[in-house]
């Protein structure tokens, strides 16, 4: 049995015989870096840019999130969130949390080293 080539690769093989003038280019070679909010194609959440500007600008302090936070998963995904960014700048993200059993929600506290 023989191996079948891609698509791709008959077309870079042969372009002619797909109505292509001259092999195609398949990478851009770019200087720097590429804009900002690039990548996923959506924005970036802008509750979480205002957590992590405000962190950014008060580092070494912690802060409480007064967000209504009632699962796991939504914690999980704001650490994450906060997290990530704080990677991206090199940065060290530490979080404290707790259920609360009065409100039924959990209390998040977050600092920026």
């Amino acid at each position: 049995m023989a191996i079948q080539p891609s698509v791709e690769t008959m077309i870079q093989s042969n372009p002619r015989k797909y109505a292509l003038a001259e092999p195609t280019k398949l990478l851009t070679r770019i200087k720097g870096e590429p804009p900002m909010n690039s990548g996923k194609g959506r924005r970036r959440n802008p509750v979480i840019t205002n957590i992590y500007n405000e962190l950014i600008t008060n580092r070494n302090e912690w802060f409480h999130v007064n967000i209504p936070i009632t699962s796991k998963q939504q914690l999980a995904s704001l650490r994450s969130s906060l997290c990530s960014r704080a990677l991206k700048d090199n940065l060290t993200l530490s979080t404290s949390s707790l259920f609360n059993e009065a409100t039924k929600m959990f209390d998040l506290w977050v600092t920026l080293s």
